[in-house]
C-alpha cells in the first residue's frame, strides 16, 4: 500500500513539473541577455525546418523558448534584405537578429491578431563577425515561418 501511495505521489509531482516547464519562455521573452546567449532553450512538438535554395521554412505545432535558425559570419559590415512571413494561431513570437556584439534587434513580432503570414522585407545591418537569427516565443501554436535572404 505504501508503495502505491509513493508511486501516485511521484506521478502527481511529475505532472506538476511537466505543466510548469514552459514558463521560462514567457519570463525570458524580453530578456536580451538570455536571447543573445549562444545556447538555445526550447520545447517544441511536430517541427519541420528546411533550408532549400536560400529559403528557410519552419513549421511547428507547439513552440516555447528560443532557437537559432540561421548563423553567418561576415568579413565586413553590410546590409542584407530579408523577406519574412510569420504566422501563428496562439501565443506570441518574434524573429530577432543578434549581431557580433550580442546586440538583439527584433525584426518582426507576431500574435494571432497582428500577423497574417504576409511577406515583409526587412533591411538588416549585419556586423563584421558572427550574426544570428533566432525565433523566440511562448505558448505558440501552429507557427509558420518563411525567410529568404537576398543574395544567399
Amino acid at each position: 500500500m505504501m508503495k502505491r501511495i509513493k508511486y501516485v505521489f511521484l506521478m502527481v509531482l511529475c505532472l506538476c513539473f511537466v505543466g510548469c516547464n514552459n514558463e521560462f519562455a514567457e519570463t525570458e521573452y524580453e530578456n536580451a541577455e538570455k536571447i543573445a546567449d549562444s545556447g538555445d532553450r526550447y520545447s517544441k512538438e511536430m517541427s519541420v525546418f528546411n533550408h532549400v535554395n536560400g529559403e528557410y521554412t519552419l513549421t511547428v505545432s507547439k513552440f516555447n523558448g528560443r532557437e537559432t535558425l540561421w548563423t553567418k559570419s561576415y568579413k565586413e559590415a553590410c546590409e542584407v534584405s530579408l523577406e519574412v512571413s510569420l504566422a501563428l494561431s496562439e501565443g506570441q513570437a518574434k524573429l530577432v537578429h543578434i549581431d557580433a556584439d550580442d546586440d538583439v534587434t527584433t525584426l518582426v513580432e507576431c500574435t494571432p491578431e497582428n500577423c497574417s503570414g504576409e511577406t515583409v522585407t526587412i533591411p538588416i545591418a549585419m556586423t563584421k563577425g558572427k550574426n544570428r537569427i533566432k525565433i523566440v516565443g511562448y505558448d505558440c501554436e501552429d507557427l509558420e515561418l518563411k525567410m529568404v535572404f537576398d543574395g544567399e
